[in-house]
């Protein structure tokens, strides 16, 4: 077993090399977590596994596996959630936790004593304290276990396999349980050079789904689907496919290999023709490889139109055309950074032509949840004050102010980005309505 011990450490120091840091609130808990099971081995290696009088080495451990524990329900945390920030108060408690276990530990206190420092209350707390965390990981990242991303599925399954196996082996074989727990940072290891999947799936998928009145298709350059809105779902039933992620769009829809923007495409269904205009966006114009947003609206159909479902999409709160939340829900961010004396990005787009309204801003919608998901915050939610107009509140108060005007070429549309914190003295009503004049140009001088 020893050997086996030397040879996880040695496998894990190196495993290091391998993580990529595309999101550091991801890759730190996972380096720790690594470093920390690593340090577990190696301190198994050192007692040996017929090692059971309780003793510093011990009490070291102890704290190793709490550290182990910590690190990967926040990196959990982090994949599913994003940039899921830590209360100082839980980092305080975690800290007192393993100061008061590590001091219960050692033989010289006297609380832990005897042949077996398994028969210690103060290990059996330990215990709980750490499979708790380690349940509440491996359940943050079930949430997620029918993910549309391949990927993401994976980990999710092979993290629960790994926890099922870590539970086993503490029951009936101890002294392999720190074995089981180097595969989860394998897999978290090896996670970190996909987690641009966890971000793009979490929010990207849920909202597409149900949003606007017009089929919504987003591929990749090979023409593959990687997300669909509702209306899509209900064209490709209709056409006797159903809706699957990576599965090749032009084969399920007949058309020809290549997506041309403002053709008029032709669609047949159940022995009707659907004539649509087709759109044709990139999701990042800098990114050549990137997803293409196809919008397939109706001009002229054959079909009943009774035929399609109603769309589901204008909850209450939210706007249909974006999926983003709607003015009331604008009006409510607003109240609540008056109240707390927070802050206001505010985003007013400027159309150079005359476009249609809901295609363009849902275009943008999108563009700023990838941005914010590349950033770390997939779960940033912007709320459409008016036609143009975009807010949300600041949730990093370190963040880089982006330029004032940001044009958008292929779009055909400029935007302006400021920032809005309420001044002293001022109420709720007239913050609101600094912010939302300001939408419309009346009021800009008070941008902050």
């Amino acid at each position: 077993m020893t050997t086996a011990y030397l040879v996880t450490s040695a496998v894990l120091l190196l495993s290091v090399l391998a993580v990529r840091h595309h999101r550091p609130a991801v890759s730190v808990p996972v380096v720790i977590l690594v470093l920390s099971v690593a340090c577990w081995n190696l301190l198994r290696a050192l007692r040996g596994p017929d090692d059971l009088a309780p003793s510093l080495l011990v009490a070291i451990n102890v704290v190793v596996v709490q550290v182990s524990a910590v690190s990967f329900f926040v990196a959990a945390r982090r994949l599913v959630h994003g940039r899921w920030v830590v209360a100082p108060w839980l980092w305080i408690a975690a800290a007192t936790i393993a100061a008061l276990t590590f001091a219960g530990m050692v033989p010289a206190v006297g609380i832990t004593d005897g042949d077996r420092y398994y028969d210690s209350p103060v290990y059996a707390a330990h215990l709980i304290y750490a499979f708790g965390l380690l349940g509440a990981g491996v359940l943050t990242l079930s949430t997620r276990q029918h993910d549309p991303s391949r990927h993401v599925r994976r980990v999710v399954l092979a993290a629960e396999v790994a926890g099922l196996f870590v539970v086993s082996f503490q029951v009936l074989v101890p002294a392999l349980t720190p074995l089981a727990i180097a595969a989860i940072c394998l897999v978290l290891v090896w996670t970190t050079s996909h987690v641009g999947s966890w971000s793009r799936s979490a929010s990207r998928a849920d909202r597409l789904m149900n949003s606007i009145g017009v089929f919504i298709f987003v591929i990749d350059r090979a023409g593959r689907l990687q997300d669909w809105n509702g209306p899509a779902a209900s064209l490709l039933r209709l056409m006797g496919r159903t809706a699957s992620h990576g599965m090749d769009l032009t084969a399920a829809l007949s058309m020809p290999p290549r997506f041309v923007d403002g053709a008029t495409v032709t669609l047949f269904i159940q022995g009707g023709e659907l004539r649509t205009t087709l759109s044709v966006h990139s999701v990042d114009p800098l990114d050549l490889d990137g997803d293409l947003v196809l919008m397939f609206r109706p001009v002229r159909s054959s079909v009943e139109g009774s035929s399609f479902p109603t769309v589901s999409g204008a909850l209450k709160g939210h706007d249909p055309g974006t999926q983003t939340l709607g003015r009331k829900a604008a009006l409510e961010v607003l109240r609540t950074v008056a109240a707390e004396g927070g802050t206001v990005i505010r985003l007013v787009v400027t159309p150079r032509d005359p476009q249609r309204t809901d295609e363009v801003m849902f275009l943008i919608a999108r563009r700023m949840e990838a941005r914010a998901a590349e950033a770390g915050y997939p779960d940033v939610e912007w709320a459409r004050l008016d036609t143009w107009t975009f807010v949300t509140e600041l949730v990093d108060h370190d963040f880089d102010a982006v330029p004032g005007h940001v044009p958008l070429e292929d779009l055909q549309v400029d935007m302006e980005v400021t920032f809005h914190t309420p001044v002293p003295g001022e109420s709720s009503a007239a913050f609101i309505r600094r912010v939302s004049d300001a939408a419309y140009g009346r009021d800009t001088a008070h941008g902050s």
